[in-house]
């Protein structure tokens, strides 16, 4: 795991990285707002909890967002930009005439960024305990 973790730092560092992964980010950003205000038509076989899909976006954003920068602390630099981020597109949901406001997406995209960092933080804590005993 200590081997993964350079890995990514000294991936950070190559511009080509850098560049490459808040493009994908952005796009992806934009996407993502543009699914989100339109109408989607899923067949009835097909049963997809909303609050589940907001978590999996959420988590796959927080992890580009931490791959695409260093920045420190998580929450000022990458967890407050991508709450406001899913507050915009619940308010541009509130304008669609096929969609709507919903404070408990909001949350359930709250939820996946704070799973994704609770998982960093909880790999990062085993890999430190580790060396410790090593």
């Amino acid at each position: 795991m200590h081997k993964i973790i350079l890995w990514v730092r000294q991936l950070r560092r190559i511009p080509f990285f850098k560049i490459s992964t808040r493009v994908l980010l952005v796009l992806l950003m934009v996407a993502g707002a543009w699914v989100a205000t339109r109408t989607l038509d899923f067949p009835e076989t097909i049963e997809l909890n909303d609050k589940v899909i907001h978590i999996i976006v959420f988590f796959g954003f927080a992890v580009i967002m931490d791959l695409a920068t260093s920045r420190h602390p998580f929450w000022l630099w990458k967890g407050l930009p991508l709450l406001a981020y899913g507050m915009i597109i619940e308010v541009m949901q509130y304008f669609s005439p096929d969609r709507s406001f919903s404070l408990f997406d909001w949350l359930a995209d709250f939820s996946g960024i704070l799973l994704y960092f609770l998982i960093k933080h909880t790999l990062l804590w085993v890999v430190s305990i580790r060396s410790i005993d090593d």
